[in-house]
Order: C-alpha cells, then sequence, then structure tokens
C-alpha cells in the first residue's frame, strides 16, 4: 500500500511585518495604561498637597485672628516645607472701612470695622490648570479704633510701582490755622512693610503730616513730603503720599560733540537743566562744576523723563513753530527720547546742545558769560526767553577761566546767545562782546540749523526735517 506524504511544515516563524504590527500594538495598549498611572499618581500626588495646603491655609487664619494688635497685623509671605514639598503662604491684609470697599491703610476716612484677610497657598509643581488654595476672614479689633471724641490718623506711603514703602519716618504736627489741633504726645512710628502708620486718640483740628527718609523724594522731587489734614472726632482721616528712593539721572551735556584735542568745552557752571515727564516738567540746578557731566536724583517715574539744557521757551525744541526748511521739507522740534531710572537706580542721559568755538588771542586769565539775546534774530523762529533774560556765568573757579591761548569751545542750550568775556570777579563786568569773527561753527555743527550772524548772535536752532 502506498505511504500518503504529509505536507512539509513551515519552520520560518513570524515575519518582521507581523513582528511590527504586534509591537505596535503592544506600545499603544501600554501607553495608554503608562498614561492612566501617571495620572492616577499625579491626582492622587495633588490630592495630598492640597490637603496640606489647606491646612496651613487654615494655621494662617488662626494666626491672624489671634493677633492682638490689628495694626500689627500685616501682609506677610512664608515658605514651608511639609515632607518633600515645598509650600508657599500669602497673607493679604485690608481695614475696612465700608465692606463694599478694600482700601490701602483705610484711605477714604470713615470708622475702622474691621480687617479683612485673604490667604493663598501654592506649591511647587502644581498640576497644570489647578487652582490655589484660598481662605478668607475678617478680623475684628477687640475695642473700638476710633474713640468717639477723638480722630485716628492713617499714614500710607507707596512707591511708583503701587507697593508700600517701609521705614519712612512720619511727623504730625499742628498746621498754622491749628483749628484746634495740640502736639502730639507720641510720634507715630516709621511705616510697616504696607508703607503704613497710624496716629491713635487724636485731638480734632488741622495737622501737618510729614514724611522723610534719606535718598528718597516725592513726585514734586522734595525730599520730604507735607500734606495738610483734619482731623475729626469719631472717624479716621488719611494722608496719602507717593514716595521712593531717588533715581540718579547721570547727565552728560552736547555728548555727541568731541573737540579737537587740546581744545577745551565748557558747559555753564550752574547749567539749569529741565526734565519733562508726564506728571509736570521740573527745572534742576546742579553745583557748580566745569564738569561736562553732572548728576540729577529725581523721582523715578516709571514713564521716564525727556531732558533739555536750559528752562527758556527756546530751550524746549517742542516749543519752535513748525516750519519749512530751505528746500520745502518740514521741520520741527522734538524732544530727546525719555529715559527712566529705577528706584535707587541709575540710567545715563544724553543732553543735545548747540556748540560754538570761540578765538579771542592770547591773554590773561578771563572769564565767560552768555546772555540769551533779548531780540532774537528776525524770521529765526526763536520763541526767545522773555524780557528779562538771565545771565549764564561758566564760573570763575579755577580751571573755570577761559584758556591762556584764548580757544574754548562753548556749550549752550537751544536758542539764540551774545557771548561776553572780561577779567576780575564780578560777572556784570566782563562786557567784551565776541565779535562774530571771534566766533566759528564745527564742520557738522549741533543741532545743524546753527548761524552766527553779523551782529554777533549766534542761534542754535533744535528743529530737524520732521519724520
Amino acid at each position: 500500500m502506498a505511504r500518503r506524504l504529509e505536507p512539509a511544515r513551515d519552520d520560518g516563524g513570524m515575519s518582521l511585518v507581523e513582528v511590527i504590527v504586534a509591537m505596535f500594538i503592544f506600545a499603544i495598549v501600554s501607553s495608554g495604561v503608562i498614561y492612566g498611572m501617571i495620572s492616577v499618581v499625579a491626582m492622587s500626588r495633588d490630592s495630598r498637597a492640597r490637603e496640606v495646603a489647606a491646612n496651613l491655609a487654615s494655621q494662617e487664619i488662626d494666626l491672624a485672628r489671634d493677633s492682638a494688635n490689628l495694626f500689627a497685623l500685616l501682609d506677610v509671605d512664608r515658605t514651608t516645607v511639609v515632607g518633600k514639598d515645598t509650600y508657599y503662604v500669602h497673607r493679604a491684609t485690608q481695614w475696612v472701612s465700608d465692606p463694599n470697599l478694600a482700601i490701602a491703610c483705610g484711605a477714604g476716612g470713615g470708622n475702622l470695622r474691621y480687617k479683612r484677610v485673604n490667604v493663598t497657598v501654592t506649591w511647587e509643581n502644581m498640576s497644570p490648570g489647578t487652582s490655589p488654595v484660598r481662605s478668607d476672614t475678617v478680623v475684628q479689633p477687640d475695642a473700638k479704633v476710633n474713640d468717639p471724641t477723638k480722630g485716628t490718623i492713617l499714614i500710607s506711603v507707596l512707591g511708583v510701582g503701587g507697593t508700600g514703602i517701609s521705614g519712612v519716618t512720619v511727623t504730625a504736627v499742628p498746621s498754622s490755622t491749628p483749628g484746634g489741633a495740640v502736639a502730639l504726645t507720641d510720634a507715630p512710628v516709621p511705616t510697616d512693610a504696607q508703607g503704613c502708620t497710624y496716629v491713635l486718640k487724636v485731638i480734632p483740628g488741622n495737622y501737618d503730616v510729614t514724611v522723610s527718609r534719606s535718598g528718597y523724594v516725592d513726585a514734586t522731587q522734595a525730599p520730604t513730603s507735607t500734606t495738610t489734614i483734619g482731623v475729626s472726632a469719631g472717624t479716621s482721616t488719611s494722608a496719602a503720599f507717593q514716595y521712593d528712593a531717588a533715581g540718579t539721572f547721570n547727565v552728560t551735556y552736547a555728548g555727541g560733540f568731541v573737540p579737537p584735542i587740546g581744545e577745551p568745552i565748557r558747559v555753564a557752571a550752574v547749567p539749569t537743566t529741565t526734565f519733562v515727564s508726564t506728571y509736570g516738567t521740573f527745572a534742576s540746578v546742579p553745583g557748580s562744576s566745569n564738569s561736562m557731566m553732572r548728576t540729577f536724583k529725581l523721582h523715578p517715574f516709571s514713564s521716564g523723563y525727556q531732558a533739555f539744557a536750559g528752562d527758556c521757551a527756546a530751550a524746549d525744541p517742542e516749543a519752535w513753530p513748525n516750519s519749512t526748511n530751505a528746500g520745502g521739507q518740514a521741520i520741527s522740534g522734538i524732544r530727546a527720547n525719555g529715559v527712566a531710572a529705577a528706584p535707587g537706580g541709575s540710567v545715563a542721559v544724553g543732553v543735545p546742545m548747540g556748540v560754538v568755538k570761540i578765538s579771542i588771542g592770547t591773554g590773561g586769565t578771563r572769564y565767560l558769560r552768555v546772555t540769551p539775546a533779548v531780540s532774537p534774530v528776525a524770521g529765526s523762529g526763536d520763541p526767545g526767553c522773555g524780557s528779562t533774560p538771565p545771565t549764564v556765568s561758566f564760573g570763575t573757579a579755577t580751571g573755570y577761566g577761559i584758556p591762556a591761548n584764548g580757544v574754548l569751545w562753548v556749550a549752550l542750550p537751544y536758542g539764540s546767545w551774545r557771548l561776553y568775556y572780561g577779567t576780575g570777579t564780578t560777572v556784570a563786568n566782563w562786557t567784551t562782546a565776541v565779535s562774530p569773527g571771534q566766533m566759528s561753527l564745527p564742520a557738522t555743527p549741533l543741532p545743524e540749523r546753527s548761524t552766527i550772524n553779523p551782529s554777533g548772535v549766534v542761534t542754535f536752532d533744535p528743529r530737524v526735517v520732521t519724520p
């Protein structure tokens, strides 16, 4: 009988394609499982962290409620480590005189009713979208803050960033029209971390409240700031100040011009410099010097200042009328870009000016004075410097005079000027006029539209082709 042959078995195993497909399916399934496990772990960790944060918030609320002096209950930030996690606790406080308002230092008057406390807790590696833990309460003083027969003064000192300035000295004295005010028995304590301090049980009347701190200035550039308030019985009266560490503005005059070697350049001994901000215009005068660099201390407005030399109308580029030049192009005066200094910081400021060279020949010790032209050159567009223009002295101290060879570059504000020189220390005796032939402008004058007319008036016109 014939033997039936069985077909040969395929011993080749799985194909490469089948292996890849199997691995791909396994990877998809594994990714889903791993993602689910990670999500569960993250949710568990976040839940535990949130429970700890809630306990920390509750502890902070208890500390606030236990405060014996609500005036000492202030904003605070704490860092706490629990296990391996770091938590950040922030407490914010506000006096409340009206339940619909939360005003720093109780500003706005009225009776101080209670203090609102808000606690927020966050932690490291919070899951995206997770909200901080928050707890809120109000704390009422054990006794009335406002004496029914006396008043309360609340002082708030804020910096340019709107945050409180601590360590500011505060005084309160009866004003020139006291209206019943009397000298305080106890001086106010310096401002706290919120920039606040207070005076309790004040006899009703009018008081001058003053703040001061070394190196600080208010929004009017005053090193001390005073406001007059009226205190009434049974209520709180607020005195608010904007006061911050002065910024240092290091001014370089005519910084775009470098005279030839051996030929000095000078600016007035006390060059009035004007700083313009969105909050006002301030004219400042530095100490006497023959340096081309001076330092000014100013309130550190975040918007900064535009600076120009001088304080006459002609000194301000924007005071010059719009016009056209010889080529028919529109020209206008544009101030230099504004610069800002951080509180307590410093910044360099370049102040553009006109420059003219005088060559009056050799001689002994001679000194220079300059006066704005009472009648600017007709048709120049110069807005002038008033009917009684000031005299600008270049000083008589050692090293201030005109060099023995009679050559000196002079930096002046925009406008029209007459130059005089003479001997002795009396400015009024310096009457020898610098003639047109003794003056010259640089090859590239600063500003571009500079002229010397036949009568000896040098004009620096700040207008440029309108951008």
